[in-house]
């Protein structure tokens, strides 16, 4: 019997606590908290929606190049050399009083004019580029095309001489690639959703053409079009003082000019751009207009314009026409493959009902669709299988954020003030970085080389103005490489920021480097166990809304919770912040787009003792906690504007 009184003590204490505690909310209440206490895991949920789309935010900027040389006034009549001649007698006797390419590129500028998104500039060309509009005096590249049928009605009364495409290539190349510069420096965002076009429109091929070489065994004729051509011209190829009055800037006698493969390298170097700076898109559409008819009437006035195209070599003079006909069409469908636009044609009778409104001006406007949500923890970092605590959120655990390790001060992320965080100089440690002494390459306000310097995060990444001045990334950019992770999270890893990671698994454990910094593990360290029982897991739904902006319910849970000891800015252990990042793009250029990024902070605490806040699994946070990124980048800024109780 005494050997079985314990059990029944025991047994009748814990009924006895039972009965009590049914009768006691207060033991209710405390047995509910410790509950929740053993739960270490958090989820955040709630709506954040992208902004309205915004056409006027999406350039299309236009590049027309207008053949003015003096074949222009039989191909397309009337026009004028300034002078009264050939070109003046052959429009009295067709009558035409209004060029189609006139008519043409007035019809297209107005149809620009109601589109505030779309900028042009017009480049005549002959033997030079000459009277560019806008104006090259006004320091504008492109402008609004209002207020210019005039200008472009005076473009008949100006033809040239020479047709030298090399030139106008060269010149549409500068326009564009200048521009890009400009914006890549000053408003890199527009770069992704921005369209160049540009048009070509001649009435024949390249004249004069020389070569450098005129002891070759076979030159180019209309059956070989791709070879290199002879010399059209060959004194003023050859000789300096030939070359008169009309002479093409920058061609030096004796090289080549107007050669296929110059003209062809100015569309690739203009190609190449697109994905050398991130453009949105880039296209060379051509338009050959050609009028056998027109040198047909012309012989029959007794104005001889059988070679009003051009002389050609194996070719009878009857047959000139056709064979430039054959040459320009050979080369502009080269021209317009390499620039990925079309090639057009319009012959004869069919030029005077030129449109040029057909071709691909569309910008790349769209909604805008979310690009990246990713919740990151500034209070843990992954290691080895599990977490560990980062109490200033530097990306340096705690158990090596330590004066005896690295000489590091666990509760404050830049511990010696030059604005490279502990973890950065942990990292670069071999390029002379050290978290306990001022590097000369940061911030040092005593110093003459910074003297009174102050650390800044301009666009709210993570890093500061001299980490980025390092790095070489873009101070007014979150994803310099639009990769869709911060640059600062790509250096916390070592990562380089100007090298997409997305699809990139650096430690070869299977998970991709973006899907490893979403879930919360190392994308440097093969951690897979740690990603298949610990991942941060993401779910949303959008809705499209009225305004054409997207709103996405989105929860993001397996957040795990851990206990921060007591330190600068905490009154009491266990406060965890996590940050929650979110970025939209256009839905035409989701991969490309840098991203239009906001972010948001929660609080939450944990301690395996009994405290838990918020008690339940999740914590609420909507689109009106989300801020500019700049905004949200220091202590002050988490401690008031954060979901959630600060410490």
């Amino acid at each position: 019997m005494s050997s079985k009184s314990p059990l029944f003590s025991t047994t009748a204490s814990l009924a006895l606590a039972v009965v009590l505690s049914s009768c006691s909310n207060a033991s209710l209440e405390k047995k509910a908290t410790q509950v929740n206490a053993l739960d270490n895991h958090l989820s955040v949920r709630g709506r954040v929606c992208t902004d309205p789309p915004d056409p006027y935010g999406f350039p299309v900027k236009v590049v027309l190049l207008v053949d003015q040389s003096g074949s222009m006034c039989i191909s397309d009549p009337p026009g004028s050399q300034g002078a009264a001649g050939l070109c003046e007698q052959f429009a009295n006797a067709v009558g035409i009083k209004t060029p189609a390419r006139v008519r043409a590129l007035q019809a297209l500028t107005q149809q620009f004019a109601t589109q505030p998104n779309v900028q042009v500039t017009i480049v005549p060309w002959d033997t030079n580029v000459k009277n560019v509009w806008p104006p090259v005096a006004t320091g504008q590249r492109f402008a609004r095309p209002i207020g210019i049928d005039t200008y472009l009605q005076n473009l008949q009364a100006e033809l040239g001489k020479g047709t030298d495409f090399q030139g106008a290539m060269s010149y549409a190349y500068g326009v564009i690639a200048s521009d890009i510069a400009d914006l890549n420096t000053t408003n890199p965002q527009l770069l992704p959703r921005t369209r160049y076009v540009v048009v070509l429109l001649t009435d024949g091929t390249p004249y004069p053409r020389c070569s450098a070489n005129d002891n070759l065994s076979q030159y180019a004729d209309p059956s070989r079009p791709d070879l290199i051509w002879a010399d059209s011209l060959p004194d003023y190829c050859n000789l300096t003082n030939a070359q008169g009055t009309d002479a093409i800037d920058g061609f030096v006698p004796g090289t080549d000019r107007n050669q296929n493969y110059q003209i062809f390298s100015y569309v690739d170097q203009l190609m190449q751009l697109k994905p050398a700076y991130n453009v949105g898109d880039i296209r060379m559409h051509t338009v050959l207009l050609f009028s056998d008819e027109g040198v047909a009437t012309c012989n029959s006035l007794g104005l001889l314009c059988q070679d009003i195209y051009g002389v050609y070599p194996n070719t009878a003079p009857a047959d000139y026409p056709l064979a430039a006909r054959e040459v320009a069409r050979w080369l502009l469908q080269q021209i317009a493959g390499r620039g990925n636009g079309v090639f057009q044609e319009f012959r004869n009778q069919d030029i005077q009902n030129l449109g040029l409104g057909a071709l691909d001006y569309t910008s790349l406007a769209s909604k805008n669709v979310l690009k990246t949500l990713m919740v990151r923890s500034l209070r843990s970092v992954p290691n080895g299988n599990g977490r560990a605590v980062d109490s200033d959120g530097d990306g340096l655990k705690d158990d090596n954020d330590q004066p005896f390790v690295h000489g590091s001060n666990q509760f404050i992320a830049d511990s010696d003030g030059d604005c490279f965080d502990d973890n950065f100089e942990v990292i670069h440690a071999d390029l002379g970085f050290a978290p306990d002494k001022k590097d000369i390459r940061g911030c040092d306000p005593a110093s003459p080389l910074t003297r009174n310097c102050i650390c800044r995060d301009t666009d709210g990444d993570g890093l500061s103005q001299f980490a980025e001045a390092y790095l070489k990334t873009r101070a007014g950019l979150v994803d310099s490489d639009g990769d869709g992770i911060p640059d600062g999270l790509e250096a916390q890893y070592g990562l380089d920021p100007l090298a997409s990671n997305n699809g990139v698994d650096t430690d070869n454990d299977g998970v991709s480097d973006l899907e490893e910094i979403k879930a919360g593990t190392d994308p440097t360290r093969p951690d897979k166990n740690l990603y298949d029982l610990t991942a941060v897991q993401y779910t949303s739904k959008a809705e499209i809304q009225t305004d054409g902006s997207v709103c996405y319910d989105y929860v993001v849970s397996n957040l795990e919770l851990v206990t921060p000891p007591n330190g600068v800015g905490a009154a009491q252990a266990g406060y965890n912040l996590f940050k929650v990042w979110f970025a939209e793009a256009p839905e035409s250029a989701v991969s490309s787009d840098y991203g239009v990024w906001k972010v948001a902070c929660a609080w939450a605490q944990y301690d395996a003792s009994g405290i838990r806040v918020p008690a339940g699994p999740d914590i609420q946070v909507d689109d009106a906690a989300f801020l500019p990124p700049n905004l949200l980048i220091s202590d002050p800024d988490y401690l008031t504007r954060c979901v959630g109780t600060p410490p």
